[in-house]
């Protein structure tokens, strides 16, 4: 005897979780409810409203009770396609573009812990497949990822785990690099570098940097250095993680400084750089939306270029010579000069 088929109404978000369970004549009440259709504790579909209108939905189907294919749909077109095996495992999945049309399906394959082992993605525009493999260690975190490309390119990921099981160090290989990152126990990228991998299996140093935190965690400074070109750069940063002064160098000589102030609301409305002793300074103006109106740019305290912006995207720039002869010129939204 089958159970009989329910629909249900449900609270929702954005994502369309399941939040607290309501009546029918409360939907008109919140900006996401989801209605779901289903049979005994099983769910045959789940639509997603959006003040009303249907945004997302999805559609299960069972064999002997156990999930075997699931569609997920947008603005009732269908996005992704699942198909899983009799142990819950995702075994194939299809991704559609806004025409209903697939252009990637990727198949899954396990170990014997029912873990990915690997995947296969293929891509039905180009008919070219990519393949990713996984390695595990013996607490069955990922700690090697191989990732082979149409072209023939082979990129790895691998991982060091501290015994809380946070990683602590993580490689990335390329060709002929290696680009390796080092974290603290809260997660914090603490220096990291990049090497070249030569013929002979020899390995030096191309760039390489340090970071540095205060006390409670906010990043304050940043020191990198790129030894094929003898630069030095150090960026020091705000309680934001904005950049506030930017020195670069060359050969241990100075190239560069850069400085930023910002607004309460992160947006920068000053931008200072000595560059060869040459001195630019920018103001930036904006309304109470936080939208670009203007910008001065000024050289050696002189006012060189003014720009104001319109909200269609449009522009004017009336740009001083020491002459006293101006120049204004106009751009349209999509940057192109105005003539008139």
């Amino acid at each position: 005897m089958h159970s009989q088929s329910v629909i249900e109404y449900y609270r929702s978000n954005s994502n369309g979780l399941l939040l607290v369970k309501i009546l029918q004549a409360q939907t008109k009440s919140f900006k996401y409810v989801s209605q779901v259709d289903r049979t005994g504790d099983i769910i045959l579909s789940k639509i997603l409203f959006k003040e009303g209108k249907e945004s997302k939905k999805w559609e299960y189907s069972y064999i002997d009770k156990t999930l075997s294919e699931e569609k997920y749909y947008k603005e009732k077109q269908i996005k992704e396609e699942y198909k899983y095996d009799n142990l819950g495992h995702k075994i194939r999945q299809t991704d559609y573009l806004t025409n209903n049309q697939a252009y990637k399906i990727t198949v899954f394959s396990y170990n014997k812990d029912g873990l990915v082992d690997k995947e296969e993605i293929v891509n039905l525009l180009t008919n070219q497949a990519t393949i990713v493999k996984y390695r595990y260690d013996i607490n069955f975190r990922i700690k090697q990822i191989e990732k082979k490309y149409p072209d023939g390119r082979i990129v790895y990921w691998d991982a060091i785990f501290s015994q809380r099981g946070i990683i602590i160090q993580e490689y990335y290989t390329l060709n002929d690099e290696v680009f390796t990152f080092f974290y603290n126990e809260s997660g914090q990228e603490l220096k990291g570098e990049v090497k070249q991998k030569a013929k002979d299996g020899k390995e030096k140093i191309k760039i390489e940097w340090k970071n540095y935190y205060s006390y409670d965690g906010k990043k304050q400074r940043k020191e990198e250095t790129n030894n094929l070109i003898n630069k030095q750069t150090i960026v020091w940063y705000n309680k934001n993680s904005k950049e506030i002064k930017v020195e670069t160098y060359y050969n241990n000589v100075t190239y560069s400084i850069e400085e930023y102030d910002y607004s309460d609301k992160n947006k920068v409305i000053y931008y200072k750089q000595i560059l060869d002793l040459n001195l630019t300074e920018i103001y930036y103006l904006y309304d109470e939306e936080e939208n670009l109106l203007q910008t001065r740019i000024y050289q050696e305290k002189k006012l060189k270029k003014h720009v104001i912006y319109n909200k269609d995207g449009s522009r004017r720039e009336t740009i001083y010579s020491d002459n006293k002869t101006n120049i204004t010129i106009e751009y349209d939204k999509d940057g192109k000069m105005v003539v008139r």
